[in-house]
Parts: C-alpha cells; sequence; structure tokens
C-alpha cells in the first residue's frame, strides 16, 4: 500500500520512453538529495535539481525530495504504471502527470571568432581556482604549462591529459583504448573523476564536432562490455554518447558556444559546484575539448 503520492515537477523526455521499455526494477542507491532506481539496465533518479537537470532525472520539490528519500530503502521494488504516469515503491508513489518534460537542448559552435573570445574568457576565470581537481590536478598550472613555450615534461595524470589531446585528434584505436582505460573508473563516488572529465571532453565535441567515430566507439566498447566503472558514471557516459547532459553542463557549453558573456561566470560556478569534485573535473574535461579544436585548427592552419 502506498503511503503518499509526490509529483515530479520536472522529468526528462527521456524518462517515460524508458519506463515504458523497462517496467519494473528495485532502487538503486540512495542519498540525501535523491535516489535511483534501476530498470533493466538503465537508471532514473529520482530527487532535487540541485546538480541540475539530468538527462535521466525526475525532479521534486526540496520538501518532497526529503519525503521520497525518506520514504525508500536500496533493494526496494519499483514498478512503473503507464497508466496514471507513475512510479510505485513501497512507501510511495512518484507522479509525473502533471510534471513539466524538458530537453537540456545544445547550440553549435557560432565561429571560430567565438571560439577564440570563448577560450580567452574560459582560461582566464580556470585560472584564478586554486583547488586542484579529483586526480590531483592544477588546471591552473597545466593551462600555464600548456601555453609555455618549448618542451615540457609531463609527469603522472597530466602525461596523460597530454595523450588524451593527442588521442582525441587521432583514429589511432590502440592510443584511444589506453587512454581510456586509464581515465574511466579512476577516482572515487558515484561517478569518478576520470569519467566525469571524458563527460566534460564528449559534452565539448558535442557542439564543435572534432573527435572521431572510433573514440566514441571505444568509450561505448568499454562502458558497455566491461565493469570499467560505476553505474552511475556509466549512465553519464551513456547519455553523453548521445549528446544529452545535465543543465550545468549544456548551459556552460551553450555560454561558450554562443559567446554569451553576460552569465558566463554564473554558469561555470554552478557547474564547478556539482559534487565533490565533480563539476571541476567535467570543467577540465571541457577545457581538453577546446584545447582539442583548438590545435586542430592550428594544424589545419599550418597545412
Amino acid at each position: 500500500m502506498n503511503n503518499c503520492t509526490l509529483f515530479g515537477e520536472d522529468y526528462s523526455y527521456l524518462v517515460p520512453l524508458l519506463l515504458n521499455k523497462n517496467e519494473n526494477g528495485n532502487v538503486h542507491s540512495r542519498f540525501s538529495n535523491g535516489f535511483n532506481i534501476k530498470m533493466g539496465d538503465s537508471l532514473v533518479f529520482i530527487g532535487n535539481n540541485k546538480n541540475g537537470l539530468l538527462p535521466f532525472g525526475i525532479h521534486l520539490r526540496e520538501q518532497d525530495t526529503f519525503t521520497a528519500v525518506s520514504s525508500v530503502n536500496n533493494g526496494d521494488s519499483v514498478s512503473w504504471n503507464r497508466r496514471t504516469s507513475s512510479i510505485e515503491l513501497p512507501g510511495v508513489q512518484i507522479s509525473i502527470e502533471e510534471g513539466n518534460s524538458f530537453k537540456n537542448e545544445l547550440i553549435p559552435l557560432k565561429s571560430e571568432n567565438v571560439f577564440k573570445a570563448s577560450f580567452e574568457r574560459f582560461s582566464l576565470q580556470l585560472n584564478e581556482i586554486e583547488v586542484r581537481t579529483g586526480l590531483d590536478v592544477s588546471i591552473k598550472d597545466f593551462i600555464k604549462k600548456f601555453n609555455s613555450a618549448g618542451e615540457q615534461k609531463w609527469l603522472g595524470t597530466e602525461s596523460y591529459l597530454m595523450m588524451l589531446i593527442e588521442a582525441a585528434m587521432s583514429s589511432d584505436e590502440t592510443l584511444i583504448e589506453k587512454v581510456l582505460r586509464y581515465f574511466l573508473g579512476r577516482g572515487q563516488g558515484l561517478t569518478p573523476s576520470g569519467d566525469d572529465m571524458i563527460v566534460g571532453l564528449l559534452a565539448f565535441d558535442a557542439v564543435s564536432t572534432t573527435l572521431s567515430t572510433c573514440f566514441y566507439e571505444k568509450v561505448s566498447e568499454l562502458i558497455e562490455g566491461e565493469s570499467i566503472t560505476t553505474d552511475v558514471a556509466r549512465e553519464y557516459l551513456r547519455y553523453a554518447l548521445k549528446q544529452e547532459y545535465s543543465s550545468t553542463v549544456s548551459n556552460l557549453i551553450n555560454a561558450l558556444a554562443d559567446g554569451n558573456d553576460s552569465n558566463f561566470k554564473k554558469v561555470l560556478d554552478d557547474l564547478i559546484g556539482v559534487g565533490h569534485s565533480s563539476g571541476l573535473d567535467t570543467t577540465l574535461g571541457i577545457l581538453i575539448g577546446m584545447l582539442v579544436f583548438r590545435n586542430l585548427k592550428i594544424i589545419t592552419e599550418t597545412n
């Protein structure tokens, strides 16, 4: 018997399609700002919008999030009632009947001049960040070193970031696999830092289209064929491969792609504020994506 019905305020347009395909599942993981349910081989997040609107999310009001989280336990059975557009759990029912469907749209990169201005603005803001990423990289120091003339000695994670830039500019399957195996699953938490970074790289590529098909195929092959990372990170990567991102990511990508500087600082801060280091790791990935794009343009111009 369900104790109460809560109403989702916003839900991703993809969620009903997923639930109609997989009508039964269970509670996968639970935390203060919401919980994940596993339906078939896919996750749906139910909770607040503290980390933005998620491409696999149903978002509740803050008070309703508290009620929902308090009413569920890991492993609880879950079923989707398509007649009432409700997710039914032992202690609570979540209805999306009155909610708003959303899609986090991306804007293609306007021009090379917009890119140059956005890259400059982005770099200046990143130069003010003292905190290190989840993989213990200082973004500020990395940019400084990257822009320095002459040969640099790259060590540890930074050497793999340079390898990632090289791999992202090529179709060398061996190199791509080597660098992806280094980053996927590397780090702590529900979404390891390396995975967040790859999501950021893919996000900038979604508006600039520089990565090879081979790169996308190798990410898919690794996350689907092996237990290389966590279930939650795999879900974010699956959506990233389909160019679907959280609103915190898409808002920053759109600001970079259309050169809008009016809310640039806010959308950057919003992303950096996600999770313990998740947002900062994603931001580093976006920077890597921009460096790849810039390098390819330089190569094209000099040939």
